[in-house]
């Protein structure tokens, strides 16, 4: 083999890898199948033309090159589980080796060797495989793999909500920057700086909702290429990724933006059905029904004789139970976003917590008898007590507007994110828990 023709064989790889490594991404089945068939065409080609470029009256150079060409082909063709596919993947882990000791600036090698040892669980080896190459130079591909490389080790490897793995997600968000800063217009590395700032928000105990904003931010980036992309796939665009749809959507519905969640999860369903996306679903669908029913006074505990009593203790407390800096206020009579400097007294007229949800959900009552959905975050079950008045404080509301399969679902609701937006019974209440979260989306 000339070395034109490994140019022209590296030149092959490189389009063949792209093409596989999206449609598998992106759960196309046929597509990755196809492509499969392809590059193990031209590993056939590579093993029977390049023996002579391995030799040692070769150049290092070109020794690496040739080494190197082997790694992302096998990795892409090789079944870890098979015997012979296994054994294939030791023989290019030992290539790229090779190929990283006699040439350390084939960037190429470092990154597909840290490929390969992460499939095999050494997260440390993958590390230093990564930092072999960003440490030397800006590369945009080692700093996304880094960024969610980084994500794993704080999953697998750290405590949650301990330094470490804080330390762990920083570094994550540092790589994914970096990334962007080389190419402003890839939307997988606006990706990778979404989910990074995603985990760090669950990480550091939930308590910086801007995190999740910006998460959204970076989600939307990554969908358009760019905060100026167009939302061409040409361009940089990653809106056929169906990871994207379904992990903004899984933000969204923490956030309680109930309508994109359920369009972002559809979404996803169909760019890959094999995402578990129907059990989101359904448990959003089930909170919804229960909030949305409860709203409209549906159930033996909105009878007349149940609310009015509750009603009166309310509407006589209303002035006197007010924080002296706050101004007592109505369920009917807040604005949608936060309402700075009110509180509003309820009783829990229903609980309304599902099994699998996030945070604590109720149905309350005000003076007046409006009936609204509260939702509770950071506060272990029980701490709301259904006998006890519950004082929000500068209450965060939205109207919540959202259909699905004919039924719409549309109320009122208050949302409470920390401990000190909520008096219970006066006083700030207990039973402090982290997000159920903070340990899954790591």
């Amino acid at each position: 083999m000339s070395v034109d023709d490994l140019v022209a064989f590296e030149e092959r790889a490189d389009e063949l890898v792209a093409k596989y490594e999206h449609a598998d991404d992106r759960g196309q089945a046929a597509a990755a199948s196809a492509t499969r068939e392809e590059l193990k065409d031209l590993l056939r080609a590579v093993l029977e033309r390049s023996s002579n470029l391995e030799g040692p009256d070769r150049s290092a150079s070109e020794r690496a090159r040739a080494l190197y060409l082997r790694g992302p082909l096998i990795e892409c063709t090789a079944d870890q589980g098979d015997a012979d596919g296994a054994k294939a993947l030791v023989g290019a882990e030992e290539a790229l080796k090779k190929a990283a000791k006699l040439n350390p600036t084939l960037e190429g090698a470092w990154i597909c060797l840290g490929q390969l040892l992460w499939k095999k669980g050494n997260l440390d080896g993958a590390k230093n495989c990564y930092a072999a190459v960003t440490s030397r130079a800006p590369n945009k591909k080692a700093s996304q793999c880094m960024s969610m490389l980084c994500r794993t080790i704080a999953k697998a490897k750290a405590a949650p909500g301990t330094d470490e793995q804080k330390e762990h997600v920083v570094e994550s968000l540092k790589h994914a920057k970096a990334a962007i800063k080389l190419d402003v217009t890839d939307g997988y590395s606006w990706y990778q700086c979404g989910m990074a700032y995603m985990t760090q928000f669950f990480a550091e105990g939930a308590t910086d909702p801007n995190k999740l904003s910006q998460s959204l931010q970076c989600f939307a980036s990554a969908e358009k290429g760019g905060p100026a992309g167009d939302g061409s796939l040409e361009k940089g665009g990653v809106g056929d990724c169906p990871d994207l749809h379904f992990n903004r959507a899984t933000v969204q519905r923490y956030v309680e933006e109930y309508a994109p969640a359920l369009e972002g999860f559809k979404r996803a369903a169909q760019l890959d059905p094999l995402l578990p996306w129907k059990g989101e679903v359904d448990a959003m669908l089930a909170v919804l029904t229960k909030l949305d029913d409860g709203c409209a006074g549906q159930g033996p505990m909105f009878k007349p004789k149940r609310l009015l009593p509750i009603q009166k203790t309310l509407a006589e407390a209303r002035a006197s139970a007010a924080p002296e800096e706050y101004r007592g206020g109505s369920l009917k009579a807040l604005a949608p976003g936060v309402n700075k400097g009110v509180c509003v007294n309820v009783r829990a007229a229903l609980d309304a917590t599902a099994e699998d949800m996030l945070n604590l959900h109720y149905i309350v009552v005000d003076g007046d008898g409006t009936l609204a959905a509260l939702s509770v975050y950071g506060l272990e079950d029980g701490a709301v007590r259904q006998s006890s008045t519950l004082t929000l404080l500068d209450p965060n509301v939205k109207d919540v507007d959202a259909t699905w399969e004919g039924r719409r679902f549309k109320f009122r609701l208050v949302r409470v994110d920390l401990p000190k937006q909520i008096l219970v019974g006066g006083t700030m209440p207990v039973g402090l828990a982290r997000p159920r979260l903070a340990s899954v989306n790591l």
